[in-house]
This record gives C-alpha cells, structure tokens and sequence, in this order.
C-alpha cells in the first residue's frame, strides 16, 4: 500500500478525535480486523497483527494506561503535531509532545522515533509505528537492593546498593523507612529521601544510600528497619525492599573528673565529662548539689547544659567551668557535687562529681584620698582598694561630718559604684566627689565618706580620712549704664560676683524716697537674675506720666536667696528727671498743647471736655481756632468723636469757628500754615 499523504492521515486523526464519544465503547476491546479495517479505508497506513487498544484525547487531558500495561497491549494514540498528551502510569503522570508525523514522539527533550524504547520508571513502552504513534508496552524494569551489613551498632553506617535494569541513569527514586526505629534513630534525624540512578551500563544502573545510626543516650535494646524503594515519591510503588536490619543498642557510659577538690572563693573549677556511646553534639545538662546557692557563682546560677564534642568512633568529651563569687562576708566552708544530667536540668543523673569544697575568704577594704584640704568649687577622689571582693560588685557610700547634701554638686550624700578587677583577687574603684560652692558665707566644714555592703545603710567595711572643705567668700559689685535717666528711659545694672556657680540666682531691690512701684514699666520694685561666668545684668525702664513731680533718686540693693534675703550690695543712687508737662504749660501762641484726653468711642459718657481742658472760655467770642487730629495710629477721630462734638456744640455757642485737620501723615504743620497765615 502507498504511504498516505501527511494531508488524508491528519484528517483521519481529526476525524477520530471529533467523533470520541462514538468510539469510546467499542474500542474498549478493538479486534485487528477492526482497526485494520478501520486505518487502512482511511489511508492511515498502519496494520497489526494484534489486538490494539484506541486513546483519543483531548489536550492536556491525563489518561490512564496502567492497564495497558499491565496486558501489554498495544495502544494507538491519534496526535497531530505539536499535540501534547499526559499519560497516567499508577500515581504518576508524565507528559509526551508530538512532533512531525515521521519524528516520533518526545519526553524530557530526547525525541524517540520508531523502535525506540521509552523508560518511565518502573514501566517501558516501545514505539512500534507512526502516523500518531503506537506502542508496544515492554516487560518493566527491575529494582533490587543489597546491604552491606545486617547487624550494625549504634554510631555505625550501613550502606544500601541499589540495582536496577532498564532504568534510565539519571533517574530519581525514593526510599522509607520502616521498622521499631524512628527519625531520632538516625543521624540526619529523618525515615525518608531520594538518590539519583547512575548508568554503569547499556540497560543497567546502581545507586548506593548510606545511613548512619546515631548514638543516644537511652538503653532502649535492639531495633530493627528495612528500606523500601519506591518511584514517584516517598509514598509511592515499592519496587523493591532490603533486608532486615538489626541495630544494636550500646548503652552510653558517663563519668565527672575535678580539677580540684578545694577551692577559694573567686576561684574557678573544671569538671571533666568523658562518655563513651554518645554522639558528638549531644546535649547534656547539669545541676549543683549541696551547701552552696546561686548566688556563689558568678553566673548566679546553678543549672546549666553542655555539648559533647567527638574525640573517637565511640568516645566524646566536654568540660564545664564553675567560677565562684566572693560575696563578702564570713559564711564558712561550704561544699557543692556537680550532677550529670540527660534531657534536661531535672533528668535523669547519669554521673556526680566528687565533692567540692569552697574555703571562705575574708574580702578587705582601704579608702584612699587624693587630698584632705579643698576649696569650695574643688574635686576630692576616694580610691577604694579590695581583696577577695569580685569584680562588678556593687558597693555603697554615705557622708558624714557637718556637710549637707546642699555642699555637693550632686546635691547627695549617698551613691554606689562597682569594683573593677585588677587581679586575681584583687578589685579597686574611684569616686569622685565635687564640692559646692554657695552664696553663703560659713566656717570650713569637714565630712569622711564611708564604704558599705548591701545598700547605702549596709555594713560599714572603710572609712576614709577627714576632709575639710574651706569656705570661698563671694564677692558682689554693681556697675550701672548711667546716673540721670529721664521718664520713659532705661537704664543697665550689671553685677559681678566672683565665686559663684553658674546659674545661680540672684535678686534686687528698689529704694528711693517718694519711689514707688508705678514709677517703673512693669510695675514693680523687685526681680531676680542669673549669675554665669560670675556675671548678670538686667535692666529698669522709667514710667513717664503727666505728673510734674520733679526729679527722684533711687538704689538698686543686691540680694541672695530671695527678694528680702542678705542685701550683698548696692547700687549707686540714680536720679529720675522729670519731663512730664501740663496742659497749657508750653503755650506757643498758636498751640497749646500737649492735653492727654480720653478714648470715648463715640459714647458721650466718657467724653474729654476739650473746652475747659484747654482754656477757649478765656478767648474771646467770635475768635478762631484749629484742631488736628491724628489718624496715624490707634486714636482715630473714631475714638475720640463725642468729645469732638462736644467741643463744636461749645464752640457754636460763642461763635468760635474751628479749623479741624485730619490725616494719617502726622503731618498738622502744612494745612496750618495754609489757613493761618
């Protein structure tokens, strides 16, 4: 028969996947003669002597051939170009693409054409004819699995050599575990992996899987374990199981050596832990036993854990160091075991150390000082020396003496601070005191700092040498910008002290006779000021009213603590010169002024009676007048306008005419000068 063309077979696979549902029943069980029958009147160009089973898909739709399989039948599958089809082998699910009718078909990049042999697992399928694709399924591959021993101890390693024939180098395959043991059993803490097949031949390969017992620490006798090989996945067919594997349980030995049996305070001890059994890396734990507490350690704790750290096949080892703290006091002789522990501070004791005994050590104090004598203002360091006291202990100090908390820059008489060490028993700390330096004007004063334990009313272990503070007598001028000021002026009082701190407070105040609070801006006759750089200023600004009350003269007295405290100078005597006028006391002949008049707002009740301010009842009737008003600032002929009509109804009476100028210029002279010339 002539080879079809490409054009008549595609459309018969065409035809055949259009019309599945016809197909689907009777080729369930297709007879050669059928297909034959079937393929050669649509010029598929395909015969066979045997049954063939039909697959019509739909893209990408999964189809199970295990069956298939299983009876080897053939199977005819109708792709066209480019088709891709997932076949379905047990659980797993592999996917072909189709290629030209002539090429063949294609899986995981390598193209098989015809009389190829395809490899998926543990299944083989032969391509036995194009035109779609038809295949012959092959007898499966073959796994077995050998062991390189079948009794192993604790801490030994078995290895699994695993076989197989027409399984593709390259191939991924699972194992599990099963059996009495459990992931802890092993060193990769786990029952479950995968391994890769490598060819060693044209239709054999190998695989070698190592597993490595771990060594506990628990007598747990013999467990045994089989590995199952399976494909697609940890859960999937076994295709092959080990023999039985008998894990021997070795029993783990403990043992705690010294470093020595006695040991002062501040001191350190090594117990040595030596095992055999027990893998590296184990955990262990500890526990103290006996007189001793927390608190006599430096780690201020009594429990612990370790690791083992490999030294052999079967033996490790780990040391543990106890540093003792010197807390002072006198307690005795006290004794502590070390107990060797698995799971946890609390379990099981596997070994206890000999017994350690701990010489109690008396710890001393000595107060140094840098100097006995200082000034106020000054610095005096106390060097405290230790023995036997650990470093990063707390200690306390207090004062005592005539001093006050007020004579330190800290403004205490207590505090704390640390011993350093500087040797193997030997500890020293500084404090630094800085003295005060005050207003007042006392006696020297003396005070001894004194060391304690516990708290700053704790035991007193040293007392230093008394130090005496000498007095420094502040000093106080007052210098001033100026003696004569006028009304409305200011004038600047600077102080200059020497011997006072910064920020210190310092106040005034004003005397005078006839002086009052209100002849001063803010009213008052008393402030305060601060010192720094032994030096402060303020200053006071001057009223200036309408009263004619001619020149007054005041002080400004210096004061400490408060506005009535100790007066520490005084200020020269300021005069005050009057510059106050009133109204009509300047006439000009065509001014009167200055009058000081109120804000009515309009409102005839808090009007200013310009007539009478200014005198026009002694003009006589019929004169004339001018008036400015400044619309400059706050005062508007608004705010002033009842008193304005005030004066125009007087005026309207005695027939005085009134030239009234307004503006915002400040500018009265030129439209005066126009009408009154």
């Amino acid at each position: 028969m002539p080879k079809p063309t490409l054009q008549n077979r595609d459309a018969f696979k065409s035809y055949l996947r259009a019309h599945k549902n016809k197909f689907t029943s009777r080729v369930q069980d297709c007879l050669v003669n059928d297909i034959n029958s079937i393929l050669t009147q649509k010029a598929a160009g395909i015969t066979t002597s045997q049954s063939v089973k039909l697959l019509i898909f739909d893209i990408n739709e999964r189809i199970g051939i295990t069956s298939e399989i299983s009876n080897k039948n053939l199977i005819y599958i109708p792709a066209l170009p480019n088709d891709v089809i997932r076949l379905g082998i047990g659980s797993a699910t592999y996917s072909f693409n189709f290629g030209a009718d002539d090429t063949g078909i294609i899986y995981s990049g390598i193209t098989y054409g015809l009389n190829s042999t395809i490899t998926l697992a543990n299944s083989k399928l032969k391509v036995v004819g194009l035109g779609g694709v038809l295949l012959q399924p092959l007898d499966p591959p073959s796994f077995s699995v050998g062991v390189s021993t079948t009794t192993i101890n604790e801490g030994g390693t078995v290895n699994f050599i695993v076989n197989t024939v027409d399984v593709g180098s390259g191939t991924t395959l699972y194992y599990n575990t099963t059996g009495t043991v459990s992931a802890s059993d092993f060193t990769n803490n786990s029952l479950i992996g995968s391994f890769n097949i490598v060819g060693v031949g044209s239709t054999t390969g190998i695989a070698t899987i190592t597993r490595t017992i771990a060594s506990d620490v628990n007598t747990e006798g013999n467990e045994t374990f089989q590995l199952v090989i399976s494909v697609g996945s940890t859960t999937g067919t076994v295709v092959a199981t080990s023999s039985t594997i008998t894990v021997v349980d070795l029993p783990p030995s403990f043992s705690v050596g010294v470093s020595t049996t006695t040991i002062n305070e501040g001191g350190t001890v090594n117990f040595i832990v030596n095992t055999t059994n027990v893998s590296a890396g184990t955990t262990l734990y500890y526990s103290t036993d006996g007189t001793v507490s927390a608190n006599d350690f430096t780690n201020n704790s009594l429990t612990g854990s370790f690791s083992i750290v490999g030294v052999g096949s079967t033996v490790g080892i780990a040391t543990i160091s106890r540093i003792l703290s010197n807390e002072g006091g006198t307690e005795g002789t006290e004794y502590f075991t070390l107990s060797i522990r698995t799971g946890s501070t609390s379990g099981t004791v596997v070994a206890t150390s000999s017994s350690v005994a701990v010489l109690n050590v008396e710890p001393s104090y000595n107060i140094g000082v840098s100097t006995t004598t200082i000034n106020e203002g000054g610095t005096v360091n106390f060097t405290i020396n230790t023995t036997d006291v650990g470093a990063g202990t707390s200690l306390y100090y207090s004062s005592s003496g005539t001093v006050s908390a007020a004579d330190f820059t800290d403004n205490s008489l207590t505090g704390s601070f640390n011993i350093v060490g500087t040797g193997v028993t030997t500890g020293i700390a500084t404090i630094t005191r800085t003295i005060a330096t005050d207003v007042f004007s006392d006696n020297a004063e003396t005070f001894q700092l004194i060391v304690r334990t516990g708290s700053i009313s704790g035991t007193i272990v040293a007392t230093s040498s008394t130090v005496t503070i000498n007095d420094v007598t502040p000093t106080y001028t007052v210098g001033v910008s100026t003696t004569i000021v006028n009304e409305g002026s200011s004038v600047t009082f600077t102080v200059t002290t020497t011997n006072l701190p910064n920020n210190t407070n310092l106040y005034y105040s004003t005397i005078g006779s006839g002086i009052t609070a209100s002849d001063f801006t803010n009213n008052s006759l008393t402030g305060s000021f601060a010192i720094n750089n032994n030096s402060g200023s303020f200053s006071r600004t001057i009223s200036g009213d309408r009263t004619t009350e001619g020149a007054e003269q005041f002080q400004i007295e210096i004061r400490t603590l408060s506005t009535s405290g100790s007066i520490v100078a005084t200020s020269s005597t300021i005069t005050i010169n009057d510059t106050s006028r009133t109204p009509g006391a300047d006439p000009s002949g065509k001014t009167f002024g200055p009058v000081q008049v109120n804000r009515d707002n309009g409102s005839t009740a808090s009007t200013s009676d310009w007539y009478t301010i200014c005198g026009i009842a002694s003009l006589p009737a019929g004169s004339s007048i001018a008036l400015f008003i400044d619309n400059s600032g706050s005062m508007t002929t608004a705010t002033v306008q009842a008193s304005y009509n005030l004066l125009l109804s007087k005026l309207a009476e005695r027939n005085i005419s009134i030239i009234t100028v307004e503006n915002g210029n400040e500018d009265w002279i030129t439209p005066f000068l126009t009408e009154l010339s």
